[in-house]
């Protein structure tokens, strides 16, 4: 069977790599040891900013594992024929986004090899953990609320702000460009995850590739529940949505970093403590009893799918 462009999707997953690694706790972007969590992970787009997504790929995971980022160390593999001045670039992006996170980068690799075709970034981090932070499923039940923070593709968008500016300039006014091209504001969930502890037990999911459908079938294996959502409460700007319909691809789909899901059988006091911070967030559903996954529109209902490959692919791939 020839394998499909992007993340291995889960039956594959399971029967090529869960079965075979009889040691892996594959439910986690993180892999946790008493009170610390380390994390690894690549970026494969076809894009310039793989610094700047490599060091909050990994800040994210870990603070969906209710972990503070500490320390982060980077392997940078470079096509033949790059020029030094990506290298540079590269690293710049590194060094400014590790200091906007408050983490330290450490040792490292760089390399020019034929194994690739364009810049891959891969992030390793390591943080300790808040209390609070959940890691399996034993805690939730049926009822416990889902909530959101922030807005679905907002990473996606910053990327396709940035990458295709000129193709978006012919179609959309300066000022929607100018503030999509700022959205790397909101790329960190570390604000959220701390938020979200301080009002109790939490199991935390980031939002990222693939999106919300994708997080949303991978939070239902997390708690082995089902899940009801309404997708008219799921927030997403008007932006992604203008952007997205431009590429024709879904905003559904599409990599949602800087969105964070929350489990949590108190969501009054997590939304508080969201406001206070100044987080934007919602309640978006609920845990249910069984299997299904379910997607209400109004009266409509749908099942949610396995997670399809990423959105960005179309255009980034």
């Amino acid at each position: 069977m020839e394998l499909r462009n992007g993340k291995i999707g889960p039956n594959v997953f399971d029967r090529s790599v869960k079965k075979r690694i009889e040691q892996l706790d594959a439910a986690y972007d993180s892999a946790v040891l008493d009170q610390m969590a380390v994390t690894a992970d690549p970026i494969t787009l076809r894009t310039s900013l793989g610094g700047i997504l490599s060091v909050y790929a990994a800040v994210n995971d870990l603070s969906a594992a209710g972990a503070v980022p500490e320390i982060y160390s980077p392997v940078l593999l470079l096509p033949p024929g790059s020029a030094e001045q990506e290298l540079r670039d590269l690293s710049d992006q590194i060094s400014e986004t590790a200091r906007k996170v408050n983490v330290q980068v450490s040792g490292g690799h760089t390399e020019v090899t034929s194994a690739v075709t364009r810049p891959v970034v891969i992030g390793t981090a390591a943080g300790r953990r808040r209390p609070g932070a959940e890691t399996g499923p034993q805690s939730w039940r049926p009822g416990a609320a889902v909530i959101m923070t922030k807005w679905i593709g907002l990473e996606g968008t910053w990327l396709l702000s940035r990458e295709k500016r000129q193709f978006l300039e012919e179609r959309f006014p300066a000022a929607m460009l100018e503030r999509t091209s700022a959205y790397d504001r909101w790329l960190s969930t570390v604000p959220e995850s701390a938020a979200a502890l301080r009002s109790g037990p939490c199991l935390l999911h980031d939002v990222s590739e693939g999106g919300i459908f994708a997080a949303l079938w991978t939070l239902a294996q997390m708690t082995g529940t089902g899940l009801e959502i309404d997708l008219k409460s799921i927030p997403v700007r008007q932006e992604t949505i203008e952007y997205t319909d431009c590429f024709q691809i879904n905003p559904y789909q599409m990599e949602s970093g800087g969105a964070l899901l929350i489990v949590t059988d108190r969501p009054e006091d997590v939304l508080r403590e969201m406001a206070a911070d100044g987080i934007p967030a919602a309640r978006i559903g609920r845990l249910t009893a069984g299997n299904d996954k379910i997607i209400r529109n109004r009266e409509e209902i749908r099942y949610l799918d396995l997670p399809q490959p990423e959105a960005l692919l179309q255009v980034l791939g």
